[in-house]
């Protein structure tokens, strides 16, 4: 709970409290806060107020979420209390990532807001402080996880994928397997299903030699079932999704019949970007 004074004696109790609503759109969603905004008795009705501000996320504001605003046009009723909603848009990659910094665990929001009032009728002979209308405050919420995990259920949430990876902007090889992967991506956006699987495989092979990996995979193979490692298991899935992204690049009778839609080009790109995320728990080549 925050709690201004702006000039002329007027105070504003600012309430936010745990989000209630997930709506899930095509491609991004709109988290919502509820808010309760009590002006004391010290406003008179009829004030048109103004609440925005930027959201964080984590105890320490590490990772900036956006800017929020209200859903609708807020004014002060003279002796009540004023409900209003906090949207804050979170498109799906970002959900993913709060989904990785969760871990499992509770969640708290950071919320510094910007309150404008409108035009006082109280305040308009007063000083230039009393009538300066615009005041800020920070607010934190904390969300237990049962309760984040149940927002993303009712709001289908989980039905839209997106891997987390760090992908550094520079020249390194992980660089250039993430510029793939967005070029890949955005490949798929043009409707250019096919190109889009060869950059999927072009980032597979700016961290992994294709030979070294079928030299990885037989000697996998030839390990019993029961007795492989998990990092033996990854290269195995490795080596699988090279040979799945490969047809789109070569011009042989089985690769031109091979028809590539939306559905079919992304699950490639998922499973590139999830052996890549994880390239560190596979067994060297």
């Amino acid at each position: 709970m925050s709690f201004i004074t702006f000039g002329g004696g007027r105070q504003l109790n600012i309430d936010v409290g745990q989000p209630t609503v997930l709506h899930v759109g095509a491609g991004i969603n709109q988290l919502s806060f509820p808010v309760t905004l009590d002006a004391r008795n010290t406003i008179g009705g009829g004030v048109s107020l103004s609440l925005t501000g930027h959201a964080w996320l984590g105890p320490a504001r590490h990772d900036y979420l956006g800017p929020y605003t209200t859903a609708e046009a807020d004014a002060t009723f003279e002796g009540l209390r004023i409900p209003a909603s906090i949207v804050l848009p979170l498109p799906d990659e970002q959900l993913a990532v709060i989904e990785q910094r969760r871990a499992g665990a509770d969640l708290t929001f950071w919320l510094d807001s910007n309150v404008v009032l409108g035009f006082d009728p109280a305040v308009a002979s007063g000083s230039a402080d009393d009538r300066w209308p615009a005041r800020q405050a920070q607010d934190s919420v904390s969300v237990q996880g049962e309760v984040w995990a149940r927002l993303l259920a009712q709001g289908r949430a989980g039905m839209s994928l997106a891997i987390v990876m760090a992908v550094p902007l520079d020249r390194s090889t992980a660089g250039r397997a993430g510029g793939h992967l967005r070029g890949a991506i955005r490949k798929v956006n043009n409707g250019e299903y096919s190109d889009a699987v060869t950059e999927a495989r072009k980032a597979i092979e700016a961290v992994h030699e294709p030979g070294r990996s079928l030299r990885a995979a037989r000697a996998v193979l030839a390990v019993s079932q029961d007795a492989r490692t998990l990092g033996q298991r990854l290269s195995l899935a490795r080596y699988a999704i090279y040979g799945l992204a490969s047809p789109a690049a070569h011009g042989d009778a089985n690769a031109s019949a091979v028809e590539w839609d939306r559905e079919s080009a992304m699950a490639v790109i998922a499973g590139v970007a999830a052996l890549l995320a994880c390239g560190d728990r596979q067994d060297p080549e």
